[in-house]
């Protein structure tokens, strides 16, 4: 099976269900065909990740055999592994971009968008001795405070900052109204 992130997910299935969870079921909820998690079953219990047990087709059990719940741990850790790189580059280009902010003399900036690395480019910014006015998100439910900083939404922006650090694209429309200078931190799509 060429497909790591399938073969955890259905190791996962197996496991978390101590063995009695349908083919069917694992197919709904993996959104993938029946035929495909039957394959996928076959050749992890060909390979000695899974033990199939019964004689009636609708009533198997599937269990996990040590060497599936050592593999289940290999495959998580190389994706993690995989991911902290792609994570690491996409950090060190919004760190490259802020670094700009800073080196321009900026004194204060505002931040649209909450992402996973909204958190890491407001404590740059603090940390460097620019003051963070506020963090504008995109719907209401996103509304609140972080620590001491606002949030509120993109449509009450005020232009009360140097710069806005967008963390991802702004809405349809909303470039043109924003006043000040706009500084992309997210990573191209």
């Amino acid at each position: 099976m060429d497909d790591p992130v399938f073969e955890y997910k259905i190791l996962d299935a197996v496991q978390n269900n101590d063995g009695a969870i349908t083919q069917r079921h694992m197919s709904q909820r993996l959104g993938r065909s029946v035929s495909s998690v039957n394959f996928a079953l076959r050749l992890l219990a060909a390979k000695g990740f899974i033990k199939i047990t019964g004689s009636n087709p609708r009533s198997l059990r599937f269990n996990l055999t040590p060497s599936g719940i050592l593999h289940k741990s290999i495959l998580a850790y190389n994706f993690l592994k995989r991911q902290r790189a792609l994570y690491d580059e996409v950090r060190n280009g919004l760190i490259r971009n802020l670094e700009q902010i800073v080196s321009d003399g900026v004194r204060s900036v505002s931040v649209y968008g909450w992402s996973p690395f909204t958190e890491s480019a407001v404590l740059y910014l603090v940390s460097k001795g620019i003051r963070v006015n506020a963090i504008y998100v995109g719907g209401p439910e996103e509304v609140g405070h972080w620590h001491t900083i606002p949030m509120r939404l993109i449509d009450e922006f005020h232009p009360d900052c140097d710069v806005l650090a967008l963390m991802e694209p702004l809405p349809e429309g909303h470039d043109m109204r924003i006043t000040v200078r706009l500084v992309t931190c997210f990573p191209p799509h």
